[in-house]
């Protein structure tokens, strides 16, 4: 499998589709109950939107790390928190397949949309595991089946009137990301270990233009669904293919944001 990288998008990541994930970071905020003293790891922190929802409800003792693979990322999440006067987060490149903390050291282990691109989901899920300490709380949330539904669309139809332009007709896979159902993202998390305390999917829409739409997307996937074309005519043709399907809705036109939220605990063995 690929690995998406984020770092030529971080920019545009932290302004076109992190605030649009602000109820998302909210939710898993509330869904962890924080008492104010945990140690918190954030896996995939990217501009630190969520990492910094978190720190604002730590108190004395309380302390964040946040992770990324992308060290854009990274420099955003310290910028924004250094903007904002906080001094119980730190934030550092890091690779969430090899977390460099030792076993057991984490009351919370967070990650937010992290998961469906990582090359070794069940070694990420073990690393979680391992860090976390026993009776510690782990929220996931990872892009759900019906993530972008308007866009995959779009582009599924666009992908069956033209294989010539594109090989497989689901932009996710072929940019190397996996989607998940709420049941399946459960049963890998307890494959693990891990026991299950709450399950949901979260689904918001708001109206956007094709042009904004299209922006959107490309800032978390860098029109790497495109990369299979060398020739820039096709490419030009194939974006126009995909603006015109999405033009089509008229005033119909939404973004679906959609994520599936998996609260679990580390048994007290």
């Amino acid at each position: 499998m690929r690995i998406n990288s984020f770092d030529p998008v971080a920019q545009a990541y932290s302004t076109k589709v992190a605030p649009r994930r602000f109820s998302q970071f909210l939710t898993l905020v509330h869904e962890l109950e924080l008492l104010g003293h945990e140690k918190v790891l954030d896996i995939g922190s990217g501009p630190g939107e969520l990492s910094l929802q978190i720190a604002r409800q730590l108190e004395a003792g309380g302390f964040l790390h946040g992770i990324d693979l992308a060290p854009n990322m990274v420099r955003l999440a310290r910028k924004t928190a250094a903007l904002h006067g906080y001094n119980n987060v730190t934030f550092q490149k890091g690779n969430a397949l090899n977390i460099q903390f030792n076993d057991d050291v984490f009351d919370v282990v967070v990650s937010s949309n992290a998961f469906p691109w990582v090359p070794d989901r069940l070694l990420f899920l073990q690393e979680v595991y391992r860090v976390l300490k026993p009776g510690g709380r782990f929220g996931l949330v990872a892009l759900s089946n019906d993530c972008y539904r308007e866009f995959c669309e779009a582009f599924r139809r666009v992908s069956k009137e033209n294989p010539d332009l594109f090989p497989i007709h689901k932009p996710f896979d072929l940019v190397g990301a996996k989607l998940h159902s709420m049941f399946e993202l459960s049963r890998q998390v307890a494959k693990v270990g891990f026991q299950i305390q709450k399950r949901f999917v979260l689904s918001t829409q708001e109206p956007i233009t094709p042009d904004d739409y299209l922006d959107r997307v490309n800032a978390i996937i860098n029109e790497n669904y495109l990369s299979h074309l060398t020739n820039n005519k096709q490419r030009t043709t194939a974006r126009q293919l995909l603006y015109n399907a999405l033009a089509r809705r008229n005033g119909e036109l939404k973004v679906t944001e959609s994520s599936t939220f998996v609260i679990a605990t580390k048994p007290v063995s």
